[in-house]
């Protein structure tokens, strides 16, 4: 019997006329990834607002690489059997019925769940109900259960055939990658900044990754975790750049300022951290620049601190998870890889030369009268010409 991995899509259905160009970019995506991960070629085919996927074994490893492709929605691994509502009862008893006990054990119960073409004689429901009670004839031994069955088994019947499953894998959804242009994403080695990378990545957004070093008043630490961060979301897009830009001379400068009061000096980090974003942003012709921003999380997130660093930049500033509690955070960290990474301990850089009490309603006024005491321009050129860039 013929086996398939049939991926479903989601938004990518609503796009209208732009629907074609998003489906071709997701399935020559899956296509790709399948064929490298498995170094052979996969075929892959797209019917009626789905993919089949062929030369795909039930023991490879598929389900790590489906589900950091975004774009998709779910999947199943999928036998081919016929169309018409005996027959594939049948199929269903042939592939299953003597080792039903030994991979469902602790089952007690079972439901049906079937999808179909619209052209196809029979609804759904009926064909639910009927393939339900042939297999509770042939002995499956459980119970019909529709809500929250032990088991459900899947089945999708179109093109003259069904294709049936025991499993439905759950992937990241959104949109395929690298199809929403360009991003200058800042990342530290903390939990916040590389979900929120990842948020905008589902969406279609290329990350373009800057790191702010503090070196020499950090440690080799922090640049490592960064780099094996970036490692991690680059799994999620294509072409993917890190710039590791020297920070800590700058932090420096500002701290040993006299004429800088110390409670500034959070903000002012994060305004030039903004600066030499923007500048970078221009530069790789991209489109905003993306924080791990989280109102009121710490000083600099106030909503006061906030608007007097994004005034320093005329390109837009995206925070993706600037409404989410931290725990919804963490769980999205745990979820892509990044948590035990960022939880490691290593001296930050965003904590570096930080007051015992800073402000957290900072004035742009106030702001910029003692950014006077700086040369900006000679700061912001000297980082970025200084930055290392890293390719993956």
């Amino acid at each position: 019997m013929k086996t398939y991995l049939l991926v479903h899509y989601g938004e990518i259905g609503l796009k209208g006329k732009n629907r074609e160009y998003f489906v071709k970019r997701l399935g020559k995506q899956i296509r790709e990834r399948l064929s490298l991960a498995f170094y052979r070629k996969i075929s892959i085919t797209h019917t009626l607002g789905r993919f089949l996927v062929k030369n795909v074994k039930e023991d490879d490893n598929y389900q790590v690489v489906l589900k950091r492709i975004a774009g998709i929605k779910n999947f199943h691994f999928v036998y081919e059997g016929a169309s018409g509502i005996e027959k594939l009862a049948e199929d269903i008893w042939g592939v299953w019925g003597k080792s039903w006990k030994k991979k469902f054990p602790d089952a007690k119960t079972f439901c049906v769940r079937v999808r179909k073409a619209q052209n196809m004689s029979y609804k759904s429901f009926e064909a639910e109900r009927d393939i339900g009670a042939i297999l509770l004839q042939k002995g499956i031994g459980l119970k019909a259960k529709m809500k929250d069955p032990d088991v459900e088994i899947y089945m999708e019947v179109f093109s003259n055939h069904g294709y049936f499953s025991f499993k439905k894998n759950f992937a990241m959804g959104g949109m395929p990658a690298n199809t929403a242009g360009k991003f200058i994403a800042m990342l530290s080695a903390g939990i916040d900044s590389p979900v929120a990378a990842y948020k905008m990545m589902k969406r279609g957004a290329r990350m373009i990754f800057v790191h702010f070093d503090g070196y020499p008043y950090t440690d080799d630490a922090e640049r490592e975790h960064v780099k094996e961060l970036v490692k991690i979301l680059s799994d999620f897009q294509y072409d993917t750049k890190l710039f590791i830009v020297p920070f800590g001379k700058l932090q420096k400068t500002i701290a040993t300022n006299m004429e800088i009061p110390s409670k500034y000096r959070t903000v002012l980090y994060r305004r030039f951290m903004v600066r030499i974003a923007e500048r970078i942003c221009k530069r790789e012709g991209a489109y905003g620049i993306v924080s791990g921003d989280n109102l009121g999380q710490v000083a600099s997130q106030t909503a006061q601190n906030m608007f007097a660093v994004h005034a320093v930049t005329s390109v837009p500033m995206y925070a993706p998870l600037i409404g989410y509690d931290k725990e919804e955070i963490v769980q999205v960290a745990r979820e892509i890889g990044t948590f035990e990474i960022s939880k490691l301990p290593c001296k930050d850089t965003c904590s570096m030369f930080t007051p015992k009490s800073p402000e957290l309603n900072a004035k742009v006024y106030d702001l910029k009268k003692v950014e006077e005491t700086l040369d900006i321009d000679k700061i912001v050129d000297e980082c970025v010409k200084g930055a290392e860039v890293i390719k993956y």
